[in-house]
C-alpha cells in the first residue's frame, strides 16, 4: 500500500489523464478486501491513454512475477471512434519507467478491444491473466462498452474488481446505457461502490464482502449513501 501512497502523491500529478484523486480511498479499501480474502492476480486495463489509472493499478500488485496489461488502439486512432483520449506508447512506456513497479512487469496489446476474439481471450487469460482488477475505460459507445464488461467478467479472478469509468456522464451516454443491456443479461458481478463517476463490480459471491467493507469505511468527510440498483445495494460516495 505504501508504494500507491507514494505513486498517488508524486508521479500520480505528473501523468497525463483524467483520474479524481478521491479514487484514492476506493483503491485501498479494495486492497484491504483482497487482501483478506487472499485474492491473487494481475492487473488490466482496457484504455490506458498515458496510464495515469493502470499506474495506480500496477502499485496494488505484490510483485514477484505479476503483471500489469495495457490494452489500447495507442497510435491507430482511426480506431478511436469517440475520441475519448488519444493514447501514445512511447509517452506510455516513459510513465512506466519513471512512476511503476520495478518488480511488475509491463504487458501490452494494440487492438481494437470489440474485435477481440474468443480465441484472443484465451490466450490473454493464459499468457497474462487471471486479473484480480480489470479497468474499462476504453471506447465509449455502446456497444464497445457492453462488450468490454463481457470481456472483464470473463479475464477477472474469484475476488476480482471490475472498475468501469464515466458511468453516469452526461457526455459519455453509451457507457450508462451499455451498462443497463450489461446488467440485464444475467451476468456473474454486480456493482458494489459508485465514486467519482467510477462504477466497481465484484463478483456474487463476493459482492457483501466489499459492500460491507464500503459501508463500514471512514470516507473522510466524504458524503455516502447506500442505494438500491440492479437488484442490490450499492454504496455512492460523494462528491
Amino acid at each position: 500500500m505504501d508504494t500507491l501512497e507514494r505513486y498517488w502523491n508524486g508521479g500520480f500529478h505528473e501523468v497525463q489523464g483524467w483520474v479524481n484523486t478521491n479514487l484514492l480511498d476506493c483503491l485501498t479499501l479494495i486492497s484491504d478486501v483482497q487482501n483478506r480474502l487472499e485474492t491473487t492476480g494481475n492487473v488490466a486495463e482496457i484504455g490506458v491513454y498515458h496510464g495515469k489509472f493502470l499506474l495506480a493499478l500496477s502499485h496494488l500488485l505484490s510483485g514477484q512475477n505479476t503483471k500489469a496489461l495495457c490494452i489500447d488502439v495507442f497510435d491507430d486512432q482511426s480506431k478511436n471512434l469517440d475520441g475519448a483520449g488519444e493514447g501514445n506508447l512511447a509517452v506510455l512506456k516513459e510513465n512506466i519507467e519513471r512512476y511503476g513497479r520495478r518488480d511488475v512487469t509491463y504487458e501490452f496489446i494494440k487492438a481494437d478491444s470489440i474485435a477481440l476474439t474468443a480465441a484472443d481471450k484465451l490466450k490473454i487469460m493464459v499468457q497474462h491473466g487471471p486479473f484480480k482488477l480489470f479497468s474499462v475505460d476504453g471506447c465509449h459507445t455502446v456497444e464497445h462498452t457492453y462488450n468490454d464488461l463481457l470481456t472483464a467478467q470473463e479475464l477477472i479472478c474469484p475476488g476480482g474488481v471490475i472498475i468501469l469509468d464515466d458511468y453516469m456522464q452526461p457526455h459519455w451516454p453509451g457507457v450508462t446505457e451499455a451498462v443497463h443491456i450489461f446488467q440485464r443479461s444475467a451476468p456473474r458481478v454486480r456493482p458494489f461502490l459508485y465514486s467519482s463517476h467510477k462504477m466497481f463490480f465484484a463478483g456474487i459471491g463476493s459482492h457483501s464482502d466489499y459492500l460491507n467493507a464500503c459501508c463500514d469505511r471512514e470516507w473522510r468527510g466524504r458524503g455516502v449513501r447506500v442505494v438500491p440498483m440492479f437488484g442490490v445495494q450499492v454504496l455512492v460516495a460523494y462528491p
